[in-house]
């Protein structure tokens, strides 16, 4: 049998006219339209009795029906009343059960008078029933559920005051003041609606007054309107659908390597430089975790923005073995298991995450991409989780911190504390992942530490590496097909060129395009050979191109050309180069004048004069969970040209 449901795009025939059902007011009304766009509204009950009548038809040639649910239900017990209705009704089922005697009928009238009062004696009951009340008693106590005895006192109340032109007048004012995206005050609507029920009044007879409602009535009239459609209005409709969201369901991972959420954030910290001590900003982190274990799979710590290369280089190092990374921290105790191709991986929908070249590396190496919902956060909740567990449990306790909002930094000056360097917070990043987070217990791993978790599913499941590295590299690179010339390829306007390249030149046909795939380095390429199905790599023409950036190379020569210099030579570009690698440079050179002058004006009195030197005491900084102290620079005292106040007085000296 087929069935419907009030929801959206519902197709109806009212009054031989074919409409469809649009959305539901905030008054809980159905806003139905026809094929020529007028609308009609119909309260709930108003849609019911229609349908019983049959004024209204569903379509039954539409996809918005469904079939009967095959539901379990369970019938309410007393726990699901209130206490003093689940009182009333077992006094009233030992009246019936003392009166009945296990017999299906009540005695007669004249005996029953007499066992009533002596029941109620026995009881103590000194509100004794009615013959009548015990027959409407008796009558709903069909197969002795004592269930059915219980009051119907929920179903009492009082008629709504609000109603016919009334509640007419309250619904403009709802949506014209409350509804709103403000989010006004219920005052507002209370005072607005009393002052449209006034102006109304003045144009009626004294008799046909329209009563006005009291503050409360109005309030209560608003409180039981719909919350969703109230909040898509006045919060959005995001942020109605998050908070009003059901998790029916639960996801389910079986093993490691299944699934990997990965993710960016901008850490709560404040870096500075390693030569001057001064502050270049906060860093980006991208964490890989294995959903399973809650395993740290890789990460990578970055100054600029997550870009592709940024995701490339974090797959590379989550599907890696760590032992040659954890030999640039000795400090690190721990063991980091982690390593292997995974099935799936689960990013946001960011557009580094949407790139070609990402998603045919991971069709290259069998990786699902699980793309959620826009706006989804909670679709991969156990990184996101991960970063505040890092916030809290690392990042939050480091000089310089941030912290996540400004109610809690307080009075804390980040920029005055800040003293770890870009090398330091990745050892004591890397040290909390291995020696802390790792060998904590979780409590969604019933207490077991994510180590312990990986070392168990470890013996069962098949690890999968790549044969050789350098093909993981050509396959995690960007790519680009480029034609092949007796002095090699070209690449973003770089020269690559070697003698297995001029030998695979020789073979292929006029105007033939390679494909090449290349990374953010511009030291070589990865060239393919079609005929021996291989890829060569290739090292750039000029060796002065060694260990350079292909996209800061990039902005370097575009600055150039936006400021008129159409072909700047390789002189101009690196020296462009150069001066957008010290942009950070000169952002600590400004700082460092701004505070050569703080201190200056500190060594001079309000006469401009000369202060003597006072020596500041410094304190060093140390974490007591790390093995090694950080040592802090010693500050350097500047020099101080003192000059005399302009306007002397001619008899002093010059």
């Amino acid at each position: 049998m087929q069935t419907f449901s009030l929801k959206l795009r519902l197709v109806v025939v009212i009054n031989h006219t074919r409409m469809t059902l649009q959305r539901r007011l905030v008054d809980r009304r159905l806003l139905f339209v026809d094929e020529l766009g007028e609308p009609t509204k119909l309260k709930e009950s108003e849609f019911y009795i229609g349908y019983e009548r049959r004024e209204i038809e569903i379509c039954d040639d539409q996809p918005y029906l469904g079939e009967i649910p095959v539901i379990r239900n369970v019938a309410p017990d007393l726990t699901c009343f209130p206490p003093r209705h689940s009182k009333e009704a077992i006094r009233r089922r030992k009246y019936l059960e003392s009166l009945t005697e296990g017999q299906d009928m009540l005695p007669s009238l004249s005996v029953l008078r007499e066992k009533i009062l002596e029941i109620a004696k026995g009881l103590e009951d000194i509100r004794v029933p009615s013959i009548s009340t015990i027959r409407r008693w008796f009558s709903k106590f069909s197969g002795r559920n004592v269930v059915k005895l219980v009051p119907k006192h929920s179903k009492k109340g009082r008629v709504s005051v609000i109603s016919g032109e009334l509640e007419e007048i309250l619904t403009r004012v709802i949506d014209e003041i409350y509804l709103k995206p403000e989010r006004p005050d219920i005052s507002k609507v209370v005072l607005e609606y009393q002052k449209r029920v006034d102006e109304k009044n003045a144009t009626r007879l004294p008799s046909r007054h329209l009563k006005i409602p009291c503050g409360m009535t109005i309030r209560r009239y608003i409180a039981k309107l719909d919350p969703y459609e109230v909040d898509v209005h006045r919060l959005g409709k995001h942020a109605a659908k998050k908070k009003h969201r059901t998790a029916i369901g639960v996801l389910t991972v079986t093993d490691i390597l299944d699934r990997w959420e990965i993710d960016h954030t901008l850490m709560d910290v404040l870096l500075v430089d390693e030569e001057t001590g001064l502050i270049i900003g906060r860093p980006y982190i991208s964490i890989v975790l294995d959903k399973f274990s809650r395993m740290i799979m890789g990460y990578l710590i970055h100054l600029a923005a997550p870009n592709t290369e940024t995701v490339l280089r974090v797959i590379e190092r989550s599907i890696r073995p760590k032992a040659e990374l954890l030999k640039r921290f000795p400090e690190v105790e721990g063991e980091w298991r982690a390593h292997g191709l995974p099935t799936r991986v689960v990013p946001d929908n960011a557009a580094e995450f949407h790139a070609d070249d990402l998603i045919a590396g991971f069709n290259e190496l069998g990786i699902e991409i699980m793309y959620p919902r826009s706006r989804g956060p909670e679709m991969k909740g156990s990184v996101e989780r991960f970063f505040r567990t890092l916030n809290t449990g690392l990042i939050h306790g480091l000089p310089g911190t941030t912290f996540s909002n400004i109610q809690e930094k307080g009075d804390y000056d980040s920029e005055k504390h800040a003293c770890f360097t870009f090398e330091q917070i990745e050892r004591s990043i890397v040290k909390w992942i291995v020696d802390g987070y790792h060998q904590t217990p979780h409590r969604s791993l019933d207490a077991r530490t994510p180590a312990q978790v990986w070392a168990s599913a470890e013996a069962d499941r098949l690890i999968k590496l790549p044969v050789d590295l350098d093909e993981l590299e050509c396959i995690l690179a960007r790519r680009r097909s480029v034609c092949v010339h007796h002095y090699g390829i070209e690449v973003d306007g770089h020269g690559y060129h070697s003698l297995e390249l001029a030998q695979l030149s020789m073979r292929m046909a006029p105007e033939e395009k390679i494909s090449v795939r290349f990374r953010d380095e511009l030291s070589h390429v990865w060239v393919h050979d079609r005929f021996r199905n291989v890829f060569l790599q290739v090292p750039v023409k000029d060796k002065r191109m060694l260990g350079v950036s292909r996209d800061l190379w990039k902005s370097a020569k575009n600055a150039l050309r936006a400021k008129g210099d159409d072909k700047p030579s390789f002189e101009k570009i690196h020296q462009c180069y150069r001066d957008l690698e010290k942009d950070v440079d000169y952002a600590r050179h400004s700082q460092k004048l701004r505070q050569r002058r703080a201190v200056t004006r500190a060594k001079l009195d309000k006469d401009g004069w000369k202060l003597p030197n006072v020596k500041l005491p410094l304190s060093s900084v140390s974490m007591e969970w790390l093995d090694m102290p950080i040592a802090t620079d010693v500050s350097t005292t500047f020099r101080v040209v003192h000059r005399q106040p302009a306007g002397r007085l001619n008899n002093e000296p010059s």
